[in-house]
């Protein structure tokens, strides 16, 4: 081989250092570069398995929330439709009172007017009566005696009728 300029020993030493650099690049660089690729390979499918997950949860989280707002808003109108019915009731409630009141009230303005008319009839009755005693008096008194009128007005307050109101 030495016509070809190949020296053999240098041939084989060359072998021999590819044979161990090939052995120890597989044993302590390939290997476990190839187990690091491995591992990052392994890394890169749970971070990705992790995501999924994590955005169905996510998903399903905004769904639960979408459906809880869904359910307050409900609750929340029922909530106000059945106060504005309770509202009602007590301003029906309160209207009838009102009324109530209101017509007792009234009812007691007319018994007290009537309490009044009646009062205010008996002392016009009585200023009649008495101007009426007074002028008969004074009419007759040049006329009568004191005695003589006592008894005219005696006799006239005798007549008169009974139930004057």
């Amino acid at each position: 081989m030495d016509s070809l300029g190949v020296d053999l020993k240098l041939f084989i030493a060359q072998i021999v250092n590819f044979a161990l650099f090939f052995f120890i690049f597989k044993k302590f660089i390939a290997k476990p570069f190839a187990n690091f690729l491995s591992d990052e390979a392994k890394k890169d499918k749970d971070k990705d398995k992790m995501l999924n997950e994590l955005k169905t949860k996510e998903e399903n989280m905004i769904a639960s929330q979408n459906k809880a707002k869904a359910q307050m808003k409900k609750e929340l109108d029922m909530a106000i439709k059945k106060s504005k019915e309770e509202a009602l009731t007590f301003k029906k409630t309160l209207i009838a009172d009102a009324k109530i009141e209101a017509e007792k009230l009234v009812e007691k303005a007319k018994k007290q007017i009537e309490v009044e008319k009646s009062q205010a009839d008996r002392e016009i009755k009585k200023k009649i009566i008495d101007l009426s005693t007074m002028i008969v008096d004074q009419g007759l008194e040049k006329y009568l005696d004191k005695n003589s009128m006592k008894e005219i007005n005696k006799n006239i307050l005798k007549n008169l009728p009974k139930n004057i109101n």
